[in-house]
């Protein structure tokens, strides 16, 4: 039997087990730093498995279990160590996919697809467990909560989720409903965006609506604000580069006929390097200050840094590559071209380590329900071909490195 129709095999007389698991946890999601429940199921799971089991990362919910290989040379001083992450977290939206195992948790779903990923994890774990006679090194499964603003991944690092053993490398999927179900797509060097948050409070001066020449109308100052807005990317940023302002919510006003006396907006900025990032948000900051000054009210703007740019290291990336052209054929791989305004932040452990995120397919027709949409849906079927993915990329990287 070949290393392919092995980590094959395995991985589909797995996938019954890793169905029931995944369909569980899409009945039941849990929002960022609250995956108490779906944390316990991955350390009962794991438990059985004879690993070492960590738990408490992050706030709580983070676990992390480590796989020692027995293979000659794991546990030699120079022997490896491999991270492979999933993230748990579902997201604040009312299900309407109309799947017999739907949301049970009104307003909660796994738009997302991260009960995909944290029960691919699970099937890899299972499976390396099994042929831990193959493995030249360590792997440390991070099972992560919070991707979806809360910055989990951050949180799992700084506590030492990567140091103890300490990893060289790191690799994550995530499954994208773009690609047809079993392909596999990689985007070397920048990934995903940077996704910065902003506030802009405007302090004008209430009044009647009848009479506005009595007030300072936060209202009109906030529409030349968001209009003004849209230039910065279109007239400040090289147009070789890439950038997006976005106000995603505006609250002001109670009544018709009441000008109020402020006005709160919310805003996102994405982009794709440091300097982009930073001449962003001092022009924003600069647009709504300045255009609040002239109008005779004030502008309180905070701009909070939020996940890294996350970029996969052009070697790992090459090398997931080559693990998937051989695995799936040539057909069912691509080497993506255009990076993803999306933030992630497994960019956090990709500024510790080099590793990459592949994207996996689980469309399985024209114009499958997309990321974060109410009908969104990780296919069961998908799930094999990650577990037999993670586990190759493992133990190639634990034998040979990013050597391809």
């Amino acid at each position: 039997m070949t290393e392919i129709e092995l980590w094959s095999k395995a991985s589909e007389a797995e996938a019954p087990r890793l169905t029931e698991i995944r369909r569980h946890l899409h009945q039941h999601p849990e929002l960022g730093f609250e995956e108490f429940e779906t944390s316990k199921l991955v350390i009962r799971e794991l438990e059985s498995l004879e690993m070492d089991v960590h738990t408490g990362y992050a706030k709580g919910t983070g676990v992390v279990a480590i796989l020692r290989g027995t293979a000659p040379g794991a546990d030699a001083k120079d022997a490896r160590a491999v991270a492979l992450r999933a993230d748990m977290d579902g997201l604040p939206i009312l299900e309407e996919s109309g799947l017999p195992y739907a949301s049970k948790v009104s307003g909660k779903m796994h738009a997302c697809g991260h009960d995909g990923h944290t029960t691919t994890l699970l099937g890899a774990a299972k499976v390396l467990s099994k042929n831990r006679a193959r493995l030249k090194g360590t792997v440390v499964f991070c099972f992560q909560p919070a991707e979806e603003n809360g910055g989990g991944g951050r949180y799992m690092v700084e506590e030492g989720a990567l140091e103890n053993p300490k990893c060289s490398a790191a690799f994550a999927l995530h499954g994208i409903p773009s690609l047809p179900l079993g392909h596999v797509g990689v985007k070397s060097g920048p990934s995903h965006a940077a996704s910065d948050g902003f506030r802009i409070l405007i302090r004008g001066r209430g009044g009647h609506g009848a009479a506005p020449h009595m007030t300072i109308d936060p209202i009109v100052l906030g529409a030349r604000v968001v209009e003004a807005l849209q230039s910065v990317v279109s007239r400040e940023v090289n147009p070789l580069e890439s950038a997006v302002v976005t106000i995603g919510a505006i609250h002001a006003g109670v009544a018709r006929n009441v000008i109020p006396d402020t006005l709160e907006m919310l805003g996102t900025i994405r982009s794709l390097k440091d300097d982009v990032r930073r001449k962003v948000q001092a022009a924003v900051k600069r647009t709504a200050e300045g255009i609040c000054l002239a109008g005779g009210a004030t502008a309180d703007v905070e701009i909070r840094d939020g996940y890294p740019v996350m970029v996969n290291d052009p070697a790992a990336a090459k090398f997931v590559l080559d693990v998937a052209r051989e695995s799936l054929g040539g057909e069912k791989v691509r080497e993506i071209a255009a990076p993803t305004m999306g933030g992630e932040d497994f960019g956090y452990f990709l500024q510790k380590v080099p590793g990459a995120m592949f994207r996996l397919g689980v469309a399985t027709r024209e114009n499958y329900p997309s990321l974060h949409n109410p009908g969104f849906d990780f296919s069961d079927a998908a799930i094999p071909v990650g577990v037999a993915l993670f586990c190759r990329i493992a133990e190639r990287y634990l034998r040979d490195g990013l050597l391809s």
